[in-house]
């Protein structure tokens, strides 16, 4: 199977859009996201995608992928099977050649679990990491921030320690300024369009991560049985950031 060719423009500023279906692929990419994280259970956090869906993505979407590699929901703390398990999905994951991929391991006191980080970047044959938001369960997030540049992944993932981007902005530009371009800092947390200008402003980062998703609507027949409500990512929210981000690069780039 030949992957779909990546054709995003190079952007002032990024837009990552997390996807669990491939009609959230096909939505993010006609709304303008430069890249996607694909992964599973998004109401979990999100997990490890399937193979499946991973290809299928890759064939009909030219968007670079960033796939999740999380066993289970719950904590970040992980038992030596699990982390087993991690390491043998990289590895069914590789020969499909994502642009990189999406995890985190923590200690049972929240610090950056360094030897299992070390593992699994040896598991990925080079490919560029993201460590994802177990990065916000971290006590001391100016250690973490430290480990992770050590470690050498690409960019962290964090509202913050808050639960949305925005509450969090001010501790997200401190990460920033911290981190004085040896790692990228993407945030993230319930983005809206009408959120981007504050958080872009304060923080200085130049990407933003979000689902951008709303209510699915579902036959009745299954709503009234219980069935949980279904998400899927809005094409409509998608561009509506996509022209506020090109809105501020323009903005920015102009001088006063």
């Amino acid at each position: 199977m030949t992957a779909a060719k990546c054709s995003s423009p190079v952007r002032a500023f990024q837009l990552e859009v997390c996807v669990e279906t491939v009609a959230d692929a096909r939505a993010a990419h006609a709304g303008g996201a430069d890249r996607l994280e694909v992964c599973s259970a998004l109401d979990l956090g999100g997990l490890t995608p399937s193979v499946g869906l991973v290809e299928q993505i890759q064939r009909l979407v030219p968007l670079p992928l960033w796939i999740m590699i999380r066993p289970r929901g719950g904590d970040f703390v992980y038992t030596a099977d699990e982390l087993d398990v991690m390491i043998r999905d990289l590895g069914v994951f590789l020969p499909l050649q994502p642009a990189g991929f999406v995890l985190g391991v923590l200690n049972s006191d929240g610090t950056i679990n360094r030897q299992a980080c070390q593992r699994l970047q040896e598991a990925c044959d080079g490919k560029p990491l993201v460590f994802h938001r177990a990065f916000d369960w971290t006590p001391n997030p100016s250690a973490a921030l430290k480990t992770l540049i050590d470690l050498g992944f690409r960019r962290i993932l964090t509202s913050g320690g808050e639960p949305t981007a925005l509450a969090g902005q001010k501790t997200i530009a401190r990460l920033q300024a911290r981190a004085a371009g040896r790692i990228e800092i993407l945030p993230c947390g319930r983005l809206r369009a009408e959120h981007l200008a504050d958080v872009i402003q304060t923080t200085g980062c130049n990407q933003i991560h979000g689902s951008f998703s709303e209510p699915l609507c579902e036959p009745t027949l299954l709503r009234f049985q219980g069935y949980p409500q279904r998400f899927h990512v809005s094409q409509d929210l998608v561009a509506a950031a996509r022209s506020e981000l090109d809105r501020l690069a323009t903005l920015l780039s102009c001088p006063s």
